[in-house]
Parts: structure tokens; sequence; C-alpha cells
């Protein structure tokens, strides 16, 4: 008896699913969300606190909502930003990090920005979660 329910345990331990959207779908779902400039789904499918790290630039927000300002971003002349390529770097049960390189685009299609950043994915409950974002420069959210 001890040795059925050992392999039942196994058996289910084993058909546990996953998140059902991938890290890399979370980044493309964020930056759906950003170019749609709303908040409240950008807090969704971030983790409180969030963090930035941008060139020499530390930042902790109470949510994510906190770190971008789409105004400040509208007046420097971004229209819409668009992936060039993402690329998982590492994924665990608990954790993942991935690469995105982006371009920022004003409203006549010109590109005024192309940058990088690495995100750190938590698994919240089977939901990916971005917890904060690691850019080499210090890449403006607006609010500078």
């Amino acid at each position: 008896m001890k040795r059925l329910l050992l392999l039942t345990a196994i058996f289910l331990s084993g058909c546990a699913a996953g998140p059902a959207v991938t890290p890399t779908e979370t980044i493309s779902l964020y930056v759906d969300n950003f170019n749609n400039a709303d908040i409240k789904l950008l807090n969704e499918t971030t983790e409180s606190p969030f963090f930035w790290l941008r060139g020499t630039e530390r930042n902790v927000y109470k949510s994510y909502g906190d770190s971008v300002d789409f105004d400040g971003l509208r007046s420097n002349g971004w229209s819409y930003s668009k992936i060039n390529s993402l690329e998982l770097i590492y994924e665990d049960s608990e954790t993942s990090m991935v690469n995105m390189n982006f371009s920022r685009y004003d409203e006549d299609d010109q590109i005024i920005l192309t940058g990088s950043a690495n995100y750190l994915l938590i698994n919240d409950d089977g939901v990916w979660k971005i917890k904060g974002g690691f850019a080499p420069t210090k890449l403006s959210t607006g609010q500078d």
C-alpha cells in the first residue's frame, strides 16, 4: 500500500503543470501592456515591489506603475516599442531570466532608441511575473 501511494505521488508530481504562459511570452505581454500604457495590466504582470537597475542607478518602487511616466516618454518622442529579440537566459521552477533587445519608435515610425534589458521573473503561484529589470545603460522610464 505504501508503495502504491509513493508511486501515485511520484506520478502526480510529474504531471503538475507549470505556468501556462512562458517567461518570454510574459515579456511580450509586458511590452503589449507598455505600448497600451496600461498601468493596471502592467502592475498585474509584475511583482511588487519592483526594482530597476539601470546603468549605475538603482531604484525600488512600490509597484511597476510607480516606475514609469508615459507622459514623460511621449514628451521625449516615444510612441511605441517593438521587441527585436527575446532570449531565455535561465529558467527553473521558481525563477527565470529573459534578455530583451527592443527599439522605441516615434509617431513617424522612426527608431529613437535601441536598447536591451535583462528581466528577472518569479513564478507566483503558477504565473510568471516580472520582479525587476537590469539594463546596462540608464534607459528612460519617462521620469527623467
